[in-house]
């Protein structure tokens, strides 16, 4: 097997998407607008990733008993430096983005405070042993 060039690697990787996105004689408009299924973002039961896998969390400020400021980043949501979680009641089962670890219905739970704008890391949760076990920045 030869070995490709820098210039050649990325002519082929740009072909190979090329060739993916427009399969079967479609423009990637085309597919786009054609498109009747719900995208995997909206479904309510669609698998998320485990953060604690690829987020980092680390708590800013203990703002009250019930408000903690986090700063958040992970490659697929993004970065809060000073979002606000709020400690409630876990509603469903989940898996807590600070350990991996199962979450109960019931659990005690840290969350992103959502005002207007839904955060990307809107659906993560932190168990409350977790989140109260870091250190403050």
């Amino acid at each position: 097997m030869r070995e490709l060039g820098a210039v050649d690697a990325w002519e082929h990787t740009l072909s190979l998407l090329g060739a993916g996105s427009a399969s079967r004689g479609k423009r990637i408009d085309d597919s786009c607008s054609q498109s009747s299924h719900t995208p995997t973002s909206l479904k309510q039961d669609a698998v998320q990733p485990t953060p604690a896998l690829r987020a980092h969390l680390a708590v800013v400020e203990t703002c009250s008993d019930n408000l903690v400021s986090v700063s958040w980043s992970d490659s697929t949501s993004g970065r809060y430096s000073e979002q606000p979680w709020r400690l409630c009641i876990a509603r469903k089962g989940g898996v807590c983005a600070l350990t991996g670890a199962s979450i109960r219905r019931g659990d005690r739970v840290y969350r992103p405070l959502s005002r207007k704008l839904m955060s990307a890391n809107a659906g993560w949760v932190v168990l409350a042993s977790a989140l109260n076990s870091v250190t403050p920045m």
